[in-house]
């Protein structure tokens, strides 16, 4: 796909006077790594720039653990992450730890970029459901039961590289932790949860439950992605659903053209649920698999984009295949911070 250079200039002019949201990211675990990997402030190094360049002013950051840190070392893991992501914002004046509402009205209002904490998964805290206190008093602000894997709160789809069903849905202590979380005040995410963990949500959940980083299975099959009938719902309860910058997750398996794909998805997602329901969940992996240590092979990419300053090259094909500036201002950034307006408690103080 061809971008116009008029389409070009219009996109990084809204970029850069409205604010952009990422809403998954998993940088906590790359900041530990790249601690362990010597670097004295990464935050700064490998993102500052990017994210200015691309005009975003609030990210959302997962706590994502892998399969070799469980399940005896989920609990530590979690925390040095959460301790390596706090340890970098107090490095750096331009970010800040969003908390409440309060917090991101005064990030957006000091041209700061905010940070909101997440789990991607509870593996870490068992069948212990009064962990999510502990967690939400070091500032974990939503979270998802499960990546994709069974734990012991419900059972995730299968990998993306894979197409089998996974049966199961939420054990009775997921269903206390989904109860639990929203007494808190903590969004749930249903990215990586299985299909009858989804129903299971449905069921339970009160508060509006959101997709951080989930396509169209219409646009592209994959598990990981979203049916009609479960984005139709998400949309009911008032949720988001944030598009996948993964090429095996919007589809670029065959050498489609990313733009292309990514773009289709947006639209259809637009078509279908409506733009009030739909951001961006890019995913962006390729810069944390540079961190994990140990690993000498050359790697994969699998990011559709280069980074987070290449974005507006996904606005500008929107905007060049016929959307509405108003429009593509609620997806790069508007919805979400909605969503989180409603969401966060209003003040830092409140549990």
């Amino acid at each position: 796909m061809i971008l116009e250079n008029r389409y070009l200039e219009m996109a990084k002019t809204l970029h850069q006077n409205y604010p952009v949201v990422d809403a998954h990211l998993d940088l906590a675990g790359e900041l530990f790594f790249r601690k362990q990997n010597g670097e004295e402030n990464p935050l700064r190094s490998h993102y500052l720039k990017n994210l200015r360049t691309g005009g975003f002013r609030i990210i959302v950051s997962s706590v994502y653990l892998r399969d070799d840190q469980l399940p005896e070392g989920g609990l530590r893991a979690a925390l040095d992450q959460i301790s390596a992501l706090l340890e970098a914002i107090e490095q750096n004046e331009e970010f800040c730890l969003i908390r409440s509402v309060e917090d991101m009205e005064q990030s957006l209002k000091k041209n700061q970029i905010g940070i909101v904490l997440y789990m991607e998964g509870l593996d870490c805290i068992g069948k212990d459901i009064k962990l999510l206190r502990i967690l939400w008093e070091l500032g974990v602000r939503g979270a998802s039961l499960t990546w994709s894997r069974r734990n012991d709160l419900a059972s995730g789809c299968c990998r993306a590289g894979q197409k089998i069903q996974i049966s199961g849905g939420l054990s009775p202590e997921g269903v206390s932790a989904v109860q639990e979380a929203e007494r808190l005040g903590m969004f749930l995410d249903i990215s990586h949860l299985n299909d009858d963990g989804f129903e299971d949500i449905c069921k339970v959940a009160k508060r509006p439950f959101v997709a951080t980083h989930s396509n169209s299975q219409s646009v592209f099959f994959n598990y990981r992605n979203l049916n009609d009938s479960q984005m139709l719902r998400l949309a009911e309860r008032e949720g988001i659903i944030g598009l996948n910058g993964c090429d095996c997750i919007v589809g670029c398996v065959n050498g489609e053209n990313p733009l292309e794909m990514l773009c289709r998805h947006v639209e259809y997602a637009v078509a279908l649920i409506g733009i009030e329901h739909v951001g961006l969940g890019l995913d962006f992996c390729d810069s944390y698999g540079d961190a994990e240590p140990g690993y000498t092979c050359v790697k994969s990419r699998h990011d559709c984009l280069i980074d987070h300053s290449h974005v507006p090259e996904l606005t500008a094909a929107l905007l060049q295949r016929g959307m509405d500036t108003e429009d593509v201002k609620k997806i790069i950034g508007g919805n979400w911070i909605r969503y989180f307006g409603r969401m966060l408690p209003k003040e830092q103080n409140l549990t």
